[in-house]
């Protein structure tokens, strides 16, 4: 699947996608695509809290989250359609909020809520005279 990346300029690059993840929540369904990052589902999600200012801002290009699956005795393996858990609580800022000298995956739509995300790591709060520019 086609995902855009920070650095390249409206270019997308083509990363794997074992599957969808679907659900629903207050009546609205989601079907979300994690890519995977090693034999871990990666999903690269936005939302309206990104691009805001304040106490509720998050970083603007989007946040990450790594997809768990539950402990089961089941046999799935990595790509098998079951349950996975996506706990908000963990998202965190992408490596291309601490330096430009990474490129990170952007959103796809589909992976983009309409409303906010209010879990996670928010922002990355640099000390000191640090500039994220400096090579």
């Amino acid at each position: 699947m086609p995902f855009e990346h920070i650095r390249d300029n409206g270019g997308s690059r083509q990363l794997p996608v074992p599957g969808d993840i679907t659900f629903s929540r207050d009546g609205v369904d989601y079907s979300l695509s994690a890519f995977d990052d090693d034999g871990t589902l990666l999903l690269v999600f936005g939302d309206a809290t990104n691009r805001q200012t304040g106490d509720t801002a998050t970083y603007s290009s989007g946040r990450f989250l790594f997809v768990r699956r539950p402990e089961t005795a089941d046999g799935l393996g990595f790509g098998d359609a079951g349950p996975v858990t996506l706990d908000f609580n963990r998202a965190f800022v992408p490596p291309c909020g601490f330096s430009v000298q990474y490129n990170c995956p952007l959103p796809p739509a589909q992976n983009r809520f309409t409303g906010p995300i209010e879990a996670g790591e928010r922002e990355v709060v640099f000390g000191g005279d640090f500039d994220i520019y400096t090579l």
